[in-house]
């Protein structure tokens, strides 16, 4: 059973929210998770994060698309907890807001909640929110279980 689903608040707001067990510690889990050098190799979507990787920090996060295009993101870390949280809110595309969050929440010593959220605000969201946030749930999803996979087959 699965909880990711997609939120419609108003028209210009709206949230994809996934999650996913993991057979491993958190710690584990937070270790693969932060791994950028290695990310590429198994991430279709999040390709690296390069820059300061602590709270108020400011990166760039590097996102591969459907088509294999890799975007370049500035991002401030708004959310940032060592070892169970990190994230951003900033402007995407055409004004939209962008709420991130990767988030661990640790279920036993053996187990661990994987949580991939976002929300997103803005004018254009009118036009183009169905388009995003049906991306994000299939990009957020298979992230999650390739997260999954990783993790698993090197605990």
């Amino acid at each position: 059973m699965t909880n990711n689903k997609i939120v419609k608040y108003s028209k210009t707001k709206r949230s994809v929210y996934t999650e996913i067990i993991i057979n491993a510690s958190i710690e584990k889990v937070w270790s693969e998770l932060t791994n950028f050098k290695e990310m590429p190799t198994w991430s279709r979507s999040l390709q690296k994060i390069e820059g300061d990787f602590i709270q108020n920090g400011h990166t760039e996060v590097h996102f591969m698309d459907h088509k294999g295009k890799v975007g370049v993101y500035k991002h401030q870390l708004k959310y940032f907890e060592e070892g169970t949280l990190f994230g951003w809110s900033d402007p995407f595309i055409l004004g939209i807001t962008d709420n991130h969050k990767y988030q661990l929440e640790r279920i036993s010593d053996h187990q661990t909640k994987s949580i991939q959220s976002d929300e997103v605000n803005g004018f254009a969201t009118l036009f183009m929110g169905n388009y995003i946030m049906d991306f994000f749930l299939k990009s957020y999803t298979e992230f999650n279980e390739t997260l999954k996979n990783r993790v698993e087959k090197t605990n």
